[in-house]
Order: C-alpha cells, then structure tokens, then sequence
C-alpha cells in the first residue's frame, strides 16, 4: 500500500467518526422533555425505589439517598423551558472537530512516510524495473534503508548480492562480513561470502576461501556454492579426481539449475586432464522449430525439453529449460543429468522424448503452447539420437498419449 492510499484510508475512517458527530450538532438545540414528563418520570422513580426497599433490595439509609438525588434532578429539570421557548445553542466545535482530524492524518501520514514502510514499497517499485538491477540509485537507496532499519538482514542481503553483481567485490564483501557479524550461523550466507572472495582474488582459491568453504561443507555437507569451490580448489592443486568428485556432487544437488551445464564442462576439462575420454552421452537430441511456428514469439519465451520413461510415471527423467532464442541446439544428456538419483537414465529401458514452447511460461502445458514429442525409443549400449520438430499446437485439453502427463514445476530453476 502507498502512502497516499494510507492516507486516503485515514480519511475515510475519520469520516466515519467526524460525520455523525457532524449530524449530530444542529446549530439550535431545543430542549423537549416538558415538566409533566419529569413529574412522571421522578413519580416512577419514586415507586421502583419504595419496591426494591420492600424487597430488602436497600435499606432506609439507601432509600433516602437515591430519593433525595431524584428530587434534586426534578428540580434541575424544572428550571429547564418546558419546550415552548428554544434555547439557542451556537456549535462551533465541529470546527474544532475538522481541524483536529486534518492535523491527525497529517501526522500520521508524516509517521508512515517517516517510519513505516513507504521506503519498502519504494524500493520494491525500483525493483520492479529490469533496468534498476545494481543501478546505482537502487544502491543508494538499499545503503539509506539500512541506516534506517540497520538490523534488516534481508536489505544487508541483497546490498552483499547487488554489489557483487554490479562488479564491487569489496563492497560485496564489507556487507558480507558485516551480515556474518549479526548472523555467524547462517551457512548459505558464508558460502556466498566464500565465493565472493574469490571472486575478490581473481578466481583464485586462496586459504581464506577454503577455509570458508570448508566451514560451510562442515554443517551443510550438500551446500552446492562450497562443493563447487572445493571443486575449483582441488583442480588448481592438479587433484582432478577430488576435483571431479565434489563437482558431481554440486549435479547431484541441483541437475537442472543454470550452472549444471558448466559443472559438466568442468568435470570433462578435469577427465581430459586425467586423460580420460568422457563417456558417450546416453541421450542426444537436436531440437528444432517447425516451419508454422509464428515469427512474432518473444525470444526470452522458456522451451522446456525433458525425457520421460514411456508408459512411465509423468515425472521426468532429465531436463532441460531454454529459451525460444537457443534454438536450435544439440542436447546431450547421461546420467548426471538424471533429476533423483533414485531413477538414473541408464536404468530407463524406452524413452519418450518431448521439447514444448511454453507461451504460458511454465511446464505445465497450456492451450497455445507449441511442442514436439517422439518415441517410443529403446535406450540401449548406443547413444540414442533423436531429431525433434516442434510443431504441434497444445489444445484446450493436453493430447492423450502414453506418459503425456506434465512435468513438474520443479522444472522451473533450470536454465
């Protein structure tokens, strides 16, 4: 909410209160209670006072007391106009009312600008634009919040993030370490801070970086950020085996996300090293657009390729997320690319292979997404090699097929 509908919402509020207070003051007011009807009204009084004495409700001392109070308000009302003459009441207090409510929401409107969270929403707007990202106003203004609110760790967070993607690594850094003092057990935090570190070295793994890797990898031995570093550090020590190993590792962890691919590029320089041939991939697709595929497709649209056991359950094998701009392209897959180790590639005895322009941008097909499947295939000692064609409009409801179910949203974090 911004401040302006803060405001508006006091306002309203105020008017709700100020309004029948407003109604409620005429300018003139006559008093009607005529003296009959305080003659009646003390006579009533009078008797329910006798009643509640005969009951043992009060004693006699009380039965006075009460009594003598009701005399005395038929009294007052006696010396008030019966009603036949007005008495004039002048109500300037709904001024007084009016001005009180504007200098309320002022202040509170100056508090929530001042306090609350209009700078949130300020930098939340900031981010909303893709060219904002490390621009330097966003900094800026992340640096003035956390003078404000210096406890938010979030804010230290992303000023560590933003730094480090704006090419400050010591900047980077200094948020990082002054982050570590508030949180010394946050694990993933220290690993990014490793990793910032060496990105401060030159991509070089220096005993700092290890040492802070290692930390990590010691209470969260599948921390993909340290394993990947261990990796790079036993590379450079010429240790290509231990360099192999923890970089399976980081694939195991997350086989779909963006950095898998160079993961695996990683692991084939460090065989080379060992003079050891990569093994031949297990599945190689080449993905291609059909011919009737409208040209006006934004380039950034995700492609999701994935591999599926035929006849299977709906999940996934392997997967892949692109972008409509890569096409086309050459997938390689074997069993590092498996997405749970509890079903590798190899142990799928036929295959479907399916690739699916997602208008809709997730897996999950929608009506107008454009896909290509094939298959059945035997997946045996040989490399199986399919072309696929993306050329088939999805309609309001997904073809049947065997397996056609959808792969999973967990798709979605991979490139």
């Amino acid at each position: 909410m911004s401040w302006l509908g803060f405001a508006g919402l006091l306002v309203v509020a105020l008017l709700f209160v100020v309004f029948p207070l407003w109604r409620r003051a005429p300018r003139t007011n006559r008093v009607t209670l005529g003296v009959a009807s305080n003659v009646a009204a003390f006579r009533a009084r009078r008797q329910e006072l006798d009643e509640q004495q005969g009951r043992g409700e009060i004693d006699t001392a009380r039965h006075r007391e009460l009594l003598a109070e009701a005399e005395l308000l038929l009294v007052a009302d006696a010396g008030v106009d019966s009603g036949t003459n007005a008495v004039p009441q002048r109500s300037g207090g709904a001024w007084l009312l009016a001005l009180a409510g504007v200098v309320v929401i002022g202040v509170a409107v100056a508090g929530y600008v001042r306090l609350g969270a209009a700078p949130d929403l300020a930098l939340r707007a900031l981010l909303a634009q893709d060219s904002a990202v490390s621009s330097p106003e966003l900094l800026t203004r992340l640096k003035e919040r956390l003078v404000q609110r210096p406890d938010n760790t979030y804010y230290r967070l992303f000023l560590a993030r933003l730094e480090l993607e704006a090419g400050h690594p010591e900047d980077a850094l200094a948020a990082y370490r002054e982050l570590l003092q508030r949180e010394p057990d946050a694990t993933e935090v220290r690993a990014e801070y490793a990793q910032a570190m060496f990105l401060a070295a030159d991509s070089k793994i220096t005993d700092s970086v290890r040492a802070e890797a290692e930390q990590v990898l010691a209470r969260d031995p599948g921390n993909a950020i340290a394993l990947g570093l261990r990796g790079i550090s036993a590379f450079q020590a010429g240790d290509y085996r231990a360099a192999i190993v923890a970089w399976n590792a980081v694939i195991a962890a997350a086989p779909a996300s963006p950095e898998a691919d160079a993961v695996r590029g990683a692991i084939a320089a460090a065989r080379a090293r060992l003079g050891e041939a990569p093994p031949p991939p297990l599945v190689r697709i080449a993905v291609t657009l059909g011919a009737g595929v409208p040209p006006d497709i934004p380039p950034d649209t995700p492609v999701f390729v994935f591999v599926r056991e035929w006849q299977g359950p709906p999940m996934p094998v392997v997967a892949r997320r692109l972008r409509l701009a890569d096409l086309p392209i050459t997938l390689e897959f074997d069993d590092t690319a498996s997405l749970t180790p509890a079903r590798p590639l190899a142990s799928i005895g036929k295959i479907e292979v399916v690739a699916r322009v997602a208008l809709g941008g997730t897996p999950t097909p929608s009506p107008g997404d454009i896909e290509g499947r094939a298959g059945p295939f035997e997946r045996g000692a040989e490399t199986v090699a399919v072309e696929l064609v993306i050329d088939q409009i999805v309609g309001a409801v997904a073809t049947s097929s065997p397996g056609s179910a959808p792969p999973p949203a967990a798709l979605s974090p991979g490139r």
